[in-house]
């Protein structure tokens, strides 16, 4: 046999081309759009983590900045609600705290939801569905609570759903990460085994190689198995403490894997996981009991994306809290939209709350500086209507935060700034916006809340403590009962 006839040299390339191309979906469907010039040598150094500044969402634009808004925007979203003749049956049943005694007129002005008629009507189609959940299973709205550190541990998410719960039925904390970094409230977790956590805000391992993180931009990836073992917290709400049913959520899973659930009242459920790329969403959900118990979720598999667990009822209210540490609010359009998109309609998503701009403001020094913050956070509210757009958008402002100067307390002075240009890239984008800093008292209250007894802040002048988010959540229940009782008030106006 000649080896160097052509035949057999193309038959020989054919061969080490297809190895080739076949080596790297055998490795987990990884892929880099170029190799780190550090991934030689040991394991220890094929992890590559890049610090994205606090700044590089309102600094000057660049080339670089641009590449970030990966995905196309739409330049416009259509505002016009669809007005259907539809009979409202108002209920008389529901469970009010003492503090629901104000309208939206009544409120005061520190309080109040703003935005254009259009961000209210799809406020008041969120509260229509709201007013259909009674004693019949109609169903679950969730609502997400995306935010910086100020949200961490379920502190001011807590209040609200436990309050929202109580008067619109459904139960348990909603999601949870796989991998918990900051205790939460909610529930007490731990996990064991070969379990990893990726997030899209802060520190990006670029080993990862993809970007589909899902609806909480964070991930972990279990390789070869891991256990996560949940509980309902002692301290926590009532309602968290139940749980009618656990849903897992997978993303990339190159060669499929195992998924046991069981805990002390729930018998062992053993579920595959069926083979998928990256991209693609999928969970599994199994019923409980719906009595107070712990659960354990154990994952085999080569590489098994988690990209988050909820606990809580298929009827009711679901909330969700998603910090995001050191993120300014503009993570979002970052996402692999697909997968972003696919991950959040999966649900009936009546609203998104977004509290942000805490982090701009050490580095905010001009109304310059500010607009262009704004500017870019109004790109994310856009792009978040985009995918749902009949959802409410809440955006949350900073709230008021302080900073030591030669011995003297004093509020950052860019603040104001970025509250007025988030106020108006919000109702311009179609959202509604609350302002924390005005709810809380104005300029100057931060310092007051860490001296105050009980302390409501921290000495830093930033975070609020847990009495604090506490207080927080309550206004924040307070402005959105007061909203609700605007829309029923118009309700009854009209039957007249």
């Amino acid at each position: 046999m000649k080896f160097h006839e052509p035949g057999i040299t193309a038959l020989f390339l054919f061969f080490i081309v297809s190895a080739m191309y076949i080596s790297p979906l055998a490795e987990g469907y990884r892929f880099y759009d170029e190799a780190p010039e550090n991934l030689v040598g040991n394991e220890e150094e094929t992890t590559v983590e890049i610090e994205i500044p606090l700044w590089a969402d309102f600094s000057e634009d660049t080339a670089q900045d641009d590449e970030i808004e990966v995905y196309e925007i739409e330049d416009e979203i259509e505002d016009e609600i669809t007005k259907e003749n539809v009979k409202i049956v108002l209920r008389e049943d529901l469970w009010t705290p003492e503090s629901d005694t104000c309208n939206a007129q009544t409120i005061g002005g520190a309080m109040r939801f703003y935005g254009s008629n259009e961000a209210k009507e799809r406020l008041y189609k969120l509260f229509q569905k709201l007013n259909a959940f009674g004693a019949e299973d109609n169903g679950a709205i969730h609502i997400f609570h995306f935010g910086d550190s100020q949200i961490e541990g379920d502190r001011i998410t807590g209040r609200i759903r436990s309050s929202w719960q109580k008067t619109w039925g459904g139960s348990g904390p909603g999601l949870i990460p796989a991998i918990q970094p900051v205790p939460s409230l909610a529930v007490r977790q731990e996990y064991e085994g070969n379990i990893s956590r990726y997030t899209r805000f802060g520190k990006v391992d670029t080993t990862l190689g993809h970007n589909c993180y899902g609806g909480m931009a964070a991930l972990s990836v279990v390789r070869d198995s891991a256990r996560i073992i949940v509980k309902s917290h002692p301290l926590g709400f009532r309602k968290n403490k139940t749980w009618q049913e656990v849903e897992v959520l997978f993303g990339a899973v190159p060669l499929g894997g195992t998924l046991k659930i069981y805990g002390q009242d729930t018998d062992t459920l053993i579920s595959d996981i069926p083979p998928s790329t990256e991209g693609n969403h999928y969970s599994v959900t199994r019923k409980l009991r719906g009595v107070k118990e712990g659960l354990v979720i154990s994952v085999e598999g080569y590489s098994v994306d988690i990209t988050g667990i909820r606990l809580g009822s298929s009827n009711g209210v679901q909330i969700h809290n998603i910090p995001m540490r050191g993120s300014s609010g503009t993570i979002f359009s970052r996402l692999n939209k697909k997968h972003f998109k696919d991950y959040l309609q999966n649900w009936d998503v009546g609203m998104l709350i977004l509290q942000y701009g805490g982090n701009a403001a050490p580095y905010i020094s001009d109304s310059v500086s500010a607009e262009r913050y704004s500017k870019r956070f109004g790109k994310q509210i856009r792009y978040i209507r985009s995918i749902l757009p009949e959802a409410t958008v809440l955006v949350i402002g900073p709230s008021d935060m302080g900073q030591t100067i030669d011995s003297m307390n004093i509020s950052y002075p860019m603040l104001g700034n970025i509250r007025t240009a988030m106020r108006e890239a919000t109702i311009r984008e179609g959202g509604l916006f609350w302002d924390l800093c005005d709810a809380m008292g104005g300029a100057g209250t931060m310092e007051a809340w860490a001296n105050a007894t009980p302390k409501l802040a921290a000495p830093d002048l930033v975070h609020f403590t847990v009495k604090g988010s506490r207080k927080i959540g309550e206004a924040l229940d307070r402005s959105f009962r007061a909203e609700y009782r605007t829309w029923e008030d118009e309700i009854r106006a009209n039957k007249q």
